[in-house]
């Protein structure tokens, strides 16, 4: 008896212990795995070579798979394939490591409201999860869209595909996140707000703004880009209008200006010009397309004076509407030229 008691007591604490370990290796699934070589540039100060080469695209508008017409979002996942929204053509398309054409993900190339095609007026970020299922932010048609891997057509995921302010709807779709727990965060554009959206729900929550536009704390302004750092449950906002970056703790009354200066723009370190995506490393250290004022800056976690990486100001490339950013596993940078249609990379030093 005593045995038995001993050995379910061995079992039971092996148990426990197996489920302390997982919840503390537990990671976003999608963030970028540096590799170990990989230094925090905050620390050693080695940036980027400011000169970039063309990675996907042919700097020519069209609807070859090698080429694209008005290019936004981008999103890198684990395996450093490069997912490019391309905005005018209705698509989403992706790029394999080293590859010179994309493959057609998500999309038909044509517009119009049926679940396999994306809104006449465009498209502007899209988020990749672990079984590469696409989230595509369908702007226009007023919803978020999953595309699972391989299939013909998307599910709608969020908004009911009419433009609206009740938490059934949403309101030009841009920034798109997926937790772990596959819970979809989405910025509600014209709401200025973001809005959580459970599996197979119906109705949104509001976790960040949602009290109408302006510059105050608790308020966003015609939010574009999101990063969610789910092991803090911090919310990384590109607030368009306002020319900041605000952190939001999911649920918080208030967010926190972590980049530019609320209702200011301006081209110089501190001060940001229409920002529209971002992205952050493992050091939290963030990356902003900085699109009017035709660059990328880097905030060193922490610190509200920014360092230009690419474009304007660094001596290099020149960037042309700098719509998004990606980061690989070698903390290679990845920008959107909207106007020059092309995806130009970085290399990290």
């Amino acid at each position: 008896m005593y045995n038995s008691i001993c050995d379910y007591c061995l079992i039971l604490g092996l148990i426990i212990l197996a489920i302390l370990l997982a919840i503390l290796i537990k990671t976003n699934p999608t963030t970028i795995t540096l590799d170990k070589s990989v230094v925090n540039p905050c620390t050693n100060r080695l940036f980027w070579n400011t000169t970039g080469i063309t990675y996907a695209g042919n700097g020519s508008s069209g609807t070859a798979l090698n080429q694209f017409y008005s290019l936004t979002g981008l999103f890198m996942n684990s395996t450093d394939t490069l997912y490019i929204t391309d905005n005018g053509n209705y698509r989403i398309l992706k790029y394999l490591p080293g590859a010179t054409s994309g493959i057609l993900a998500a999309g038909t190339s044509t517009d119009g409201t049926a679940l396999n095609q994306f809104a006449t007026l465009g498209i502007r970020f899209s988020y990749v999860d672990v079984n590469q299922n696409i989230y595509v932010g369908d702007t226009y048609n007023h919803r978020v869209v999953r595309w699972s891997n391989g299939a013909s057509s998307g599910v709608i995921v969020a908004g009911n595909g009419i433009n609206g302010i009740s938490l059934n709807q949403i309101a030009r779709p841009h920034g798109v996140w997926v937790d772990s727990s596959s819970n979809v965060f989405v910025v509600d554009n014209t709401n200025h707000r973001v809005t959580k959206w459970a599996p197979s729900a119906t109705l949104g929550v509001i976790v960040a703004g949602g009290n109408g536009q302006g510059n105050s704390s608790n308020q966003l302004s015609s939010p574009s880009g999101l990063f969610y750092d789910e092991i803090n449950q911090d919310l990384y906002i590109t607030n368009f209008q306002s020319n900041t970056v605000m952190k939001w703790h999911v649920g918080a009354s208030n967010g926190l200006v972590v980049a530019g200066i609320a209702g200011s723009s301006g081209s110089s370190s501190t001060l940001l010009n229409y920002p529209t995506d971002l992205k952050l490393d493992r050091w939290n250290n963030i990356y902003v397309a900085d699109r009017s004022n035709s660059r990328i800056q880097l905030f060193c976690n922490g610190n509200l004076t920014g360092t230009t990486i690419a474009g304007s100001g660094s001596g290099g490339h020149i960037l042309n509407g700098p719509y998004s950013v990606a980061l690989d596993s070698q903390l290679n940078l990845y920008v959107a030229e909207s106007t020059a249609a092309r995806v130009t990379k970085f290399y990290k030093l």
